[in-house]
């Protein structure tokens, strides 16, 4: 049965009409006419930028651990560009990190200095000349130059070479323009190439652009849709695709949750190891068996591949592989995809017992793009469970008696019958039949429509049309560095489109992104070239 965008609706109106705490999205597009292109502005590298950037602007370079002040992520990603301020305690970790870098380039720089520390000043020219416009992602002006070259020159006469290099090294990484991802239109308001090649390198790859694509720029070779398009195979095809993919969608997902949950050692073995693979299990998942393989979000929900080490395989009930080793198996009958393995499950629950409530959240909001917002005021945010007096009671049971106070219930008749499909799942995310010796209900409910358990749920995801929707929001919001407006409606509408007609498919989300002209910077023009 294919669920549509407008049977999505219900759900909503019920919800609005119900009075329920903070507000809850149309998930579909609006449409209309793309407004004119913003004003370009200066974005600060996130952290997952800046790192990965520093790694390819000095390959093979071992680098400290580069201690940074968390971004953040007020939309759920930590690339959003108007919350990426640099407050002084960033400035001083930008400094610390800038002269332990700079202090392993000069111990090995002949890997990075391409001539003779005998010819000096000339040297100096060369090493700028190499490193500045790799660092700067463009052509550094004449001005800029002849401020790194005064640097140089003004520490090779009073330290030496080394020296010299070494505070040039500080200089460049601590500038504005190596720290910022600053564009400056082209004539007529458009992106410049270099600009695109940006746009294009931290979309796909989360770093700075690699030499093919620096040479494009330079050569005019992204000067049209299908010179891009030319780039973005090319890039896609390319293992940091995946890498890039996973920034993303490790975000999406919120997979560092599992790093601030505990588990109550009564309930079972847990432990840094277990955790430690657990998500490993779901990076592997994410970039091997979605991404790599072309997959869609029907296989993100639907798929029953999974990899397993020795620390995960006993959490499904199968034979553990040989220590330290990898295995790609099927899930035991009755799990399917993201939402049945064990670091979701693991990760949307309590120590001691199962969160309907969390993984009913996730679900509508990540899946669905529905926002419940928080609770009110005065809410009892304990743990449910059974009373004194009242005997054996099932989790289901403690959540709907601790949520049917007025002031909850509004919410929570939208939230538990979703996260009560997972009931089957305990905290680690072991299937289960009872619970405290009762039976278990895992019937659940959503948009009207009534689900046996998380295999009914998950069907019904894999045909709605407003998940792909709401997917096709989440990676556009990580795109642009922050929510859509009004004025990209038509980009928005656009990819929805698409994403739908290609059926979900995830790589094809990321080329229509990457080759779409006003991600590029290139609408209201003919909408096929690219200013030089």
């Amino acid at each position: 049965m294919l669920i549509t965008r407008t049977s999505t609706l219900a759900l909503i109106a019920a919800a609005l009409s119900a009075g329920c705490w903070g507000t809850i999205g149309d998930p579909g597009a609006t449409g209309g006419e793309c407004g004119p292109l913003p004003d370009p502005g200066a974005r600060r590298l996130s952290n997952t930028e800046y790192r990965n950037t520093v790694a390819d602007l000095f390959p093979g370079l071992p680098l400290p651990s580069l201690a940074l002040v968390p971004d953040p992520a007020p939309y759920g990603f930590d690339n959003d560009g108007a919350t990426l301020q640099a407050s002084a305690l960033l400035v001083n970790q930008y400094n610390t990190a800038a002269i332990e870098i700079a202090e392993r380039v000069r111990q090995r720089q002949a890997e990075f200095v391409p001539c003779m520390p005998s010819e000096g000043s000339a040297c100096g020219r060369a090493f700028i000349a190499d490193l500045a416009p790799r660092a700067f992602r463009r052509p550094p002006s004449p001005s800029e130059l002849d401020a790194l070259q005064t640097v140089f020159d003004t520490y090779l006469a009073q330290d030496g070479f080394d020296v010299a290099v070494e505070l040039t090294v500080q200089t460049v990484l601590q500038s504005p323009a190596f720290l910022y991802r600053i564009e400056s239109a082209a004539p007529g308001g458009t992106s410049s190439s270099y600009d695109v090649a940006s746009r294009l390198s931290y979309l796909l790859w989360a770093t700075m652009p690699d030499a093919p694509l620096f040479d494009a720029a330079a050569g005019g070779r992204l000067a049209t849709i299908a010179d891009v398009s030319t780039q973005v195979d090319r890039m896609l095809a390319d293992p940091r695709a995946a890498d890039g993919f996973l920034v993303f969608a490790a975000q999406w997902l919120d997979l560092a949750r599992l790093d601030r949950v505990g588990k109550d050692g009564a309930s079972g073995p847990w432990s840094g190891a277990i955790r430690d693979d657990l998500a490993e299990e779901a990076r592997k998942f994410l970039t091997e068996i979605i991404f790599a393989r072309g997959g869609t979000v029907r296989d993100l929900l639907t798929s029953t591949r999974v990899f397993v080490s020795s620390n995960t395989a006993p959490i499904y009930g199968l034979t553990p592989p040989v220590a330290d080793m990898w295995t790609e198996v099927d899930l035991p009958e009755g799990r399917r995809g993201f939402l049945m393995q064990a670091e979701f499950l693991a990760s949307h629950a309590h120590p001691n017992n199962a969160s309907p409530v969390l993984r009913g959240l996730f679900v509508l909001k990540q899946f669905m793009c529905i926002e419940l917002g928080s609770p009110p005021a005065g809410a009892n945010m304990s743990i449910p469970a059974g009373m004194p007096g009242m005997g054996p009671t099932t989790n289901r049971q403690n959540y709907d008696r601790a949520t049917d106070g007025e002031v909850c219930r509004t919410c929570h008749n939208v939230i538990n019958p979703v996260g009560f499909t997972f009931e089957n799942f305990d905290t680690f995310g072991r299937h289960q039949t009872q619970d405290n010796g009762l039976s278990i209900d895992p019937s659940g409910r959503l948009n009207g429509v009534d689900l046996a358990d998380a295999n009914a749920l998950v069907d019904y995801l894999a045909n709605n049309r407003a998940v792909t929707d709401c997917v096709t929001r989440k990676y556009l919001t990580y795109a642009m560095a922050g929510p859509t407006t009004g004025s990209d409606a038509c980009l928005l509408s656009d990819l929805q489109d698409t994403f739908a007609a290609e059926d979900g498919n995830l790589p094809a989300l990321l080329r229509a992104v990457a080759t779409h002209p006003r991600f590029l910077g290139l609408a209201g023009l003919a909408q096929t070239e690219v200013s030089p």
